[in-house]
């Protein structure tokens, strides 16, 4: 008697995982798209350990060998208890298969007309104190706190606003706003500036921004348009993975969702300028672009309208591909993406939609009019030809 399940390939990645291993790439890449997602779900329920406590049961040899000395002429008698025992060891495994044929019989993916599509809570972030305390933004009007003399508010589950009550000349303190994918959240800093965060974006900025010469923010991760407040004596920087963006007052968008960091202006006047002290001066509906990887910093005259849109609740599409179009729906509606061909990403689409509106509102339109077929898995959306 020889149990092959205990062979299995996601079984091996489960106790990996259990034992805090980082599974071997080869076992992963013979991993199926079921098996991938099964341990997707074990992993985000937190059931590894009990996965791995059923699966270890599966080691036939150790209850076969505690069986086989009772076997012989005693067989017809014990035939009872044998299969007792044989269904206390495999009773487990059989709930854990017909719960892993449950999972993937019922979330199989489902045409678009007929999915039901979970909305997307888009009022969401985290603050980080100087203290390293978090705080989940999620009252309607919070009163955080009050720090170096800078109250902190939550208005609305969509602003975060810092108020300065006194003078503060001691040395700035930093707090960090962190935004989920599939939320945005407005930021009021001390000085006037206004700062729209997009979706899994991170800024650091200071509590009490007048406190330095010059007031400094990092956005580490992610998107951001700004308003800033002007102030001659006190020049406005946003330092960006390796492109620094300088202003006394102006509005502008800074994109570092990819290596390749943009800065897009609206109004006023930026100096950019890159981590090899290549600079730019950019003026209204022009674009500074800095390749991470190359260091080049460059300036393009751009339409400012698609790459701010996001701000003023719009999406806009400029002869997109279908690849950036799903990654900008994917970004903004926190759904996973799998295109079934490569050759559909090339599709390219053009356009101007309400960024609140039903996600299923917008794939209907791209699927009339793109030639594409969508289905729905949970949070994952397959795109394939139709």
């Amino acid at each position: 008697m020889k149990m092959n399940a205990i062979e299995n390939t996601w079984i091996k990645v489960i106790r990996q995982l259990n034992n805090n291993e980082l599974p071997d790439q080869y076992l992963l890449d013979q991993l199926t798209i079921e098996e991938k997602e099964l341990i997707e779900a074990l992993q985000t329920d937190k059931m590894m350990a009990q996965a791995t406590a059923l699966v270890n049961k599966l080691d036939e040899n150790i209850a076969w060998n505690k069986l086989q000395p009772n076997l012989g002429s005693k067989k017809v008698k014990l035939m009872p208890n044998l299969l007792r025992y044989a269904a206390a060891i495999l009773l487990p495994i059989l709930i854990l298969a017909g719960g892993v044929f449950y999972y993937l019989k019922n979330n199989e993916p489902v045409v678009l007309n007929l999915a039901k599509l979970e909305p997307t809570n888009h009022n969401r972030a985290t603050l980080v104190l100087s203290d390293g305390r978090s705080v989940e933004l999620s009252g309607v009007n919070q009163k955080l706190a009050e720090v170096a003399g800078t109250s902190i508010t939550n208005k609305d589950k969509t602003l975060l606003s810092y108020k300065q009550n006194g003078v503060n000349d001691g040395a700035q303190v930093f707090n960090k706003l962190i935004i989920p994918r599939g939320a945005e959240y407005k930021l009021a800093l001390a000085d006037g500036t206004t700062v729209m965060i997009n979706s899994a974006s991170v800024l650091r900025f200071p509590v009490n921004i007048n406190a330095a010469n010059s007031r400094d923010v990092y956005l580490e991760k992610g998107e951001a348009y700004f308003q800033v407040a002007k102030n001659p004596s006190k020049p406005f920087i946003v330092h960006a993975n390796g492109m620094d963006v300088k202003v006394l007052g102006t509005t502008f968008n800074v994109n570092t969702y990819t290596k390749t960091i943009r800065t897009t202006l609206v109004e006023g006047k930026v100096e950019a300028k890159s981590a090899n002290n290549q600079s730019i001066i950019l003026a209204p509906n022009q674009q500074a672009v800095f390749n991470a990887q190359t260091n080049a910093l460059s300036k393009a005259d751009v339409d400012v309208l698609p790459y701010v849109a996001w701000a003023n609740g719009k999406i806009v599409f400029e002869e997109a591909t279908l690849d950036e179009v799903m990654a900008q729906l994917s970004l903004w509606y926190d759904y996973d993406v799998d295109f079934q061909a490569e050759k559909i990403k090339k599709i390219h689409f053009s356009g101007e939609i309400e960024r609140y509106s039903d996600i299923k509102v917008i794939l209907n339109i791209i699927e009339q009019t793109g030639g594409v077929r969508f289905s729905i898995k949970n949070r994952r959306i397959y795109v394939d030809q139709r």
